[in-house]
């Protein structure tokens, strides 16, 4: 699945594929988009050629929770609408969940006027809490198993796995959250964009 915003600043174009493993494109209203576009990036939109509609997946790869509820081909029905854009309304639960989760750690949101000056300071202030859990975490694994003895690569894949290795239930919930953040924040840079365009 793939967003991409429209020189026109009222729509944006979704790539997604079909049962038939063909892209096809839709063209969508970008406003009230957090009614039906998972900030969860381990679930996108398909097509089913036989019933005619967009459902929403999980991706394979995922373990995490269902967070939208998504369930096989054979039980999903089209989109409804609300307001003339189509609506999921476990998408728009949890989004409006991490909108508010958004707003108290100073974030703008895409339900607010914003502009692309708002999104680039949103990213600064997200990437500082991201650090922020990171080096909690961090230091946690740090205070339980020592320094490592490999301090040059202390930023390498093995340390990240070591480290993340100990974090709590609550820490992964708040990362996930953090990542919806960030997906959120890239399709308002991608709306701010499309508005800079006109």
């Amino acid at each position: 699945m793939k967003l991409l915003a429209d020189i026109e600043p009222n729509n944006v174009y979704l790539e997604v594929l079909t049962t038939g493993k063909e892209i096809k494109t839709f063209v969508l209203p970008a406003k009230n988009i957090h009614y039906w576009y998972p900030f969860n990036i381990n679930f996108s939109y398909r097509y089913t050629e036989a019933k005619g509609f967009l459902y929403l997946v999980k991706e394979k790869s995922y373990e995490g929770k269902n967070y939208y509820n998504v369930d096989i081909l054979k039980r999903t029905k089209a989109l409804s609408k609300r307001d003339g854009v189509p609506f999921n309304p476990d998408v728009f639960k949890r989004n409006m969940y991490i909108i508010e989760k958004a707003k108290n750690i100073g974030l703008p949101t895409i339900i607010d006027d914003f502009t692309m000056e708002d999104v680039k300071e949103g990213f600064k202030t997200l990437s500082d809490t991201i650090v922020a859990v990171r080096d909690r975490i961090e230091s946690r694994y740090i205070e339980k198993n020592g320094e490592p003895m490999y301090t040059q690569s202390i930023f390498s894949e093995e340390w990240d796995e070591l480290v993340y290795s100990q974090m709590t239930e609550e820490e992964e919930e708040a990362l996930i959250e953090l990542g919806e953040m960030y997906c959120m924040l890239t399709v308002m840079r991608k709306l701010a964009y499309g508005k800079q365009l006109i």
